[in-house]
């Protein structure tokens, strides 16, 4: 994280730490802001938290695990491709076998560097809308291979 960053990272931290109080929700708030502006929590931010929110660092990755909206940096990213009939009709099969190839790994296993996991479900419950993928708790529909790599590049 550079000087910039990081000055801006204080910012947001100071500005969640002056609001009504300091609370979990006001926490995940600040964490949520946080996410916005760096697309994770930086493992530096975790620290800051717990010190300016006055908790463990334990408190703060808890808060992060358990709240899916949010992902902590080097965190594994799951992807979960949809298998069900209606996917399946629109090619799931192949698009689940590229993306396999793309990766680098089978359905159930974890890349070496541990960005990404594959998984499949039998069906995301959104039919009208296939071929079906969920990248941690981020609904994507209509997606083909062109599409889910160029999102899967931007994490890398």
């Amino acid at each position: 994280m550079n000087n910039e960053e990081s000055i801006y990272l204080d910012k947001i931290i100071t500005y969640y730490s002056t609001e009504q109080g300091i609370d979990q929700m006001i926490l995940l708030e600040c964490l949520k802001a946080i996410q916005a502006e760096f697309k994770q929590i930086p493992n530096e931010a975790i620290e800051r938290c717990s010190n300016v929110f006055k908790t463990q660092n334990s408190v703060v990755r808890a808060l992060i695990l358990r709240t899916h909206l949010v992902l902590q940096e080097n965190q594994t990213h799951v992807i979960t491709m949809c298998n069900g009939e209606r996917c399946q009709a629109r090619q799931a099969n192949r698009f689940i076998a590229a993306i396999e190839e793309y990766l680098k790994i089978k359905v159930g296993q974890t890349t070496p560097d541990k960005r990404f996991e594959l998984k499949t479900q039998h069906c995301l419950h959104r039919c009208a809308l296939g071929k079906n993928v969920n990248l941690d708790n981020q609904e994507l529909t209509e997606m083909d291979y062109e599409k889910l790599t160029a999102i899967l590049d931007k994490i890398k």
